[in-house]
């Protein structure tokens, strides 16, 4: 239950209004707020509200995980799947849900489902083309509707992608299949949220809690598993920073030292390959929504044009882009175009 204070780096001795303040600098309020309710710090109603409101949150997104992986050849990335290791009562934040589809159709279906029960917006389509023309092309859809509390509060949302592992498009290549192991695939899911941003309080605090988890179920095996899974997903630098940035503020156990030293030659290979540049890369593209109007397909296509590519989709049109600042004149050329193509 002090875990969080410990991340959070919390001298002795200080008030819990100041630790609220860190906890809430570092994004993690009302995990922090859960710790104390659990030990019986008195909380503010304010306080009481935000936390009830967060465990709301979590709730639905966890319902609604699993009812996409019932209903969709879905596979739920992190989520509920790591909060399954806190300790009764201790909160895991969430922002949104991670599913990996097995497959384009699956993809869409599970996006239209979710647009369907929640009036969810697509907010883009990622396109992620191959670096050779008989390569998968991938997708991806992040999903927004509103919270309960719709102006205070962050979106609800969820990303549905058709790899589980995007990478980084820059010497770190896509991976699709998730492991098989949710336990082990939740490690390095976490690993992955690197290549988006710099690891958070929320990020180490999952690394723990599966560190344990997979330690309780795997014992020893795991010097070996941890190691081979990171150097056949491409992410032993990611993880070793992990685990390593985890146990300056909360020691890891032995195994997990252990498990550290062993990933060290492991990461410096692969820094090794990445400089190289040796791997083929797809190429990330983002679709700007031009029409919510379905293409009346299962799947997605592309229609080249010189003034930049058309993709129609199951959920309408976008104009693929590179860049999130798109001429106004583009746009109005790109929707004079789809108008003829109807």
């Amino acid at each position: 239950m002090t875990t969080v204070e410990e991340l959070l780096g919390v001298p002795p001795g200080y008030p819990p209004w100041r630790i609220a303040d860190m906890a809430r600098r570092a994004r993690a309020l009302p995990t922090w707020l859960s710790t104390a309710q659990a030990r019986g710090i008195p909380l503010t109603p304010a306080a009481q509200d935000l936390l009830d409101r967060e465990r709301r949150r979590v709730k639905v997104l966890h319902e609604t995980a699993e009812l996409m992986a019932a209903s969709h050849r879905v596979t739920v990335l992190k989520g509920i799947r790591i909060a399954a290791h806190l300790p009764a009562g201790v909160l895991r934040q969430s922002g949104d849900v991670d599913l990996a589809a097995a497959g384009e159709e699956a993809m869409w279906a599970c996006v239209r489902d979710l647009m369907t029960r929640f009036e969810a917006v697509p907010q883009g389509v990622s396109v992620m083309r191959p670096p050779t023309p008989d390569g998968p092309i991938h997708y991806g859809v992040a999903l927004k509707w509103p919270a309960e509390e719709p102006y205070a509060d962050k979106p609800m949302g969820a990303d549905v992608t058709t790899c589980a592992f995007a990478g980084n498009f820059d010497g770190v290549p896509i991976r699709a299949e998730p492991l098989a192991d949710d336990d082990l695939c939740s490690v390095f899911a976490v690993a992955e949220e690197r290549f988006q941003r710099k690891f958070r309080l929320k990020d180490l605090l999952d690394l723990l809690a599966l560190a344990q988890g997979t330690e309780d179920r795997f014992g020893s095996a795991l010097l070996d598993l941890i190691p081979a899974h990171a150097k056949a997903l491409c992410l032993a630098p990611e993880l070793l920073k992990l685990v390593t940035q985890a146990g300056d503020w909360v020691p890891v156990s032995p195994l997990w030292t252990e498990i550290a030293a062993a990933l060290e030659p492991i990461a410096k290979e692969e820094k090794a390959v990445r400089r190289s540049g040796e791997r083929p890369m797809h190429r990330l593209s983002f679709g700007l929504p031009l029409s919510s109007q379905p293409s009346g397909d299962s799947r997605a296509a592309i229609i080249e044009r010189a003034g930049g590519d058309i993709l129609t989709t199951p959920i309408g049109t976008c104009l693929l882009v590179d860049s999130p600042v798109v001429d106004a004149d583009e746009c109005a050329a790109a929707l004079a175009f789809i108008g003829e193509l109807r």
